[in-house]
């Protein structure tokens, strides 16, 4: 497992990761779309490389042109079942070395439906001496991508504790100026006003411990046509309906603080997050046969324009040993509480809503047949992520359009795959490469290891196919200037989808 912290790239930003919301993030987390997720068995076997290929459903978001290869009409559905595995190592970040303190492994599986949909043709049949052979309309719902995940980590911190975070963001604010978790910790009574600013009692080094539990999907709606000229060129357009639901839950502790105070047991902190969207972009393609075994693609999809509601609240509980007690002085005014008996703060629920525009993708491809013995597809997508840009009536997007500019940047996705044919089955198998978009990142780019097979007849078919995905995700629970605690996660998702479909 790499041990470098790549999100030092944030930290100028000063923020809590638990408490503050950071849209430069979501711009990228909701932009990140990946058609291939949302394909047919057969497309995600061949690891998505389906630009410059046609007679597939899954064409309607990939290159619409694609649609124009049908001579029929077919009603598919592709059940899907992931297995999500997170090995997650927490440390501390000391200079240019990385202090491990043990590795936490998780596991979910999620049940959902890759895409379910019909494609009607209005094709002029086989033998028509038009040169314009008709075409085909797609209705579809196809997954853009996927959320599950759950990581947990836990381990000694000798050097800081969230605390010395909350010192550090509330610096020389007023009450009403601090953060929502520093008027939590202020609340709770671990940090408390001082002549220059504000200082803590409770001191000492803890045992950390964090549970980040995030759901949901983003799915789009279709409705595509694809034509065909000829047999050799094809053409097609579309449009997408956003449906976006996503749910962060993260529960941090702080516990057995070593040479602290005796009387505070622990920190606990809850903060969830729930964003739901909807949005719309639009897609065009074309596929051109210059020889009867070469078929080259192209596509465009504009940039998504979606609204998004957000709601989040955040809970701390300071359990203070029963007995214990705090005396302030406050204009000549003694007060003594007992901490032992304070309740938990808990915010109020904060709602906002922005709206998100995703950069756009364009995508190119070419597919070289072997007769009647298959085929071998290759894929090439460009997506500028520092293009994507927020904005809000209910709160500034400057610093996070400045954010979005400066962090990410160009990716060249890479897709590859191929198909055996022999009698009616097929045997498949590809490899994509999705290089990580924040700037000098050293986080693992992600890769997919796909493979499947396939039975067709003249009135049904069935794929089946297994995707491999490796990637990794980091976690920080809150910046500090030096000995930076972090979480790195290497994460395998199996995914296993089954195709039906019924030519009619």
């Amino acid at each position: 497992m790499k041990k470098h912290l790549i999100l030092l790239v944030f930290s100028f930003l000063g923020y809590s990761v638990i408490s503050n919301a950071q849209y430069f993030e979501d711009a990228y987390r909701f932009s990140n779309t990946n058609y291939s997720l949302g394909s047919t068995a057969r497309m995600q076997s061949i690891a998505g490389a389906q630009i410059a290929l046609g007679g597939d459903i899954s064409s309607a978001v990939s290159n619409p042109a694609g649609l124009g290869f049908f001579n029929k009409s077919v009603f598919v559905v592709t059940p899907s079942l992931d297995f999500i595995n997170a090995d997650t190592e927490f440390g501390i970040v000391r200079g240019s070395g990385f202090e491990s303190q043990g590795s936490e492994e998780t596991f979910r599986n999620n049940f959902n439906f890759a895409n379910i949909g019909t494609v009607i043709n209005f094709g002029k049949g086989r033998f028509t001496d038009d040169k314009f052979k008709g075409g085909s309309l797609a209705i579809s719902l196809s997954r853009n991508n996927s959320y599950h995940l759950n990581r947990t980590y836990e381990g000694a911190n000798d050097y800081n504790s969230i605390i010395d975070n909350i010192l550090q963001e509330a610096g020389n604010s007023s009450l009403d100026e601090l953060s929502e978790l520093g008027y939590a910790a202020y609340d709770q009574f671990l940090i408390t006003p001082i002549t220059d600013g504000y200082g803590s009692f409770v001191g000492g080094y803890p045992i950390q411990r964090e549970n980040i539990a995030e759901r949901g999907s983003h799915y789009q709606m279709n409705i595509a046509w694809g034509g065909n000229y000829d047999d050799i060129f094809y053409f097609g357009g579309g449009m997408g309906v956003q449906l976006l639901n996503y749910k962060r839950e993260r529960a941090y502790e702080e516990f057995d603080f070593i040479d602290g105070m005796d009387s505070l047991n622990a920190i606990f902190i809850d903060d969830e997050l729930t964003a739901r969207g909807r949005g719309i972009n639009f897609n065009v393609g074309a596929i051109f046969r210059p020889v009867p075994f070469l078929t080259v693609g192209a596509s465009y999809t504009s940039p998504s324009f979606m609204t998004i509601d957000e709601e989040s609240y955040l809970d701390l509980d300071a359990e203070w040993e029963a007995g214990t007690s705090y005396t302030e002085t406050v204009d000549g005014e003694t007060t003594t509480y007992d901490l032992g008996t304070i309740d938990p703060y808990q915010s109020a629920l904060f709602v906002n809503k922005y709206r998100l525009r995703t950069p756009s993708k364009v995508g190119v491809g070419a597919a070289l047949f072997v007769g009647k013995n298959g085929f071998l597809s290759g894929d090439l997508e460009f997506i500028d992520y520092s293009r994507a840009s927020l904005n809000s009536n209910d709160f500034s997007t400057a610093q996070d359009n400045d954010d979005i500019e400066n962090i990410y940047e160009p990716v060249m996705n890479v897709r590859v795959g191929g198909e055996y044919r022999f009698d009616s089955f097929r045997l498949r198998a590809g490899y994509a490469f999705f290089p990580d978009p924040v700037q000098d990142s050293s986080l693992q780019d992600r890769t997919n290891v796909t493979f499947g097979f396939g039975y067709r007849t003249v009135d049904y078919f069935v794929d089946f196919a297994v995707v491999s995905s490796m990637y990794q995700k980091q976690a920080v629970p809150y910046f500090i200037a030096s000995d930076q605690p972090v979480a790195t996660s290497d994460v395998q998702n199996t995914t296993v989808s089954v195709t039906f479909g019924l030519n009619f």
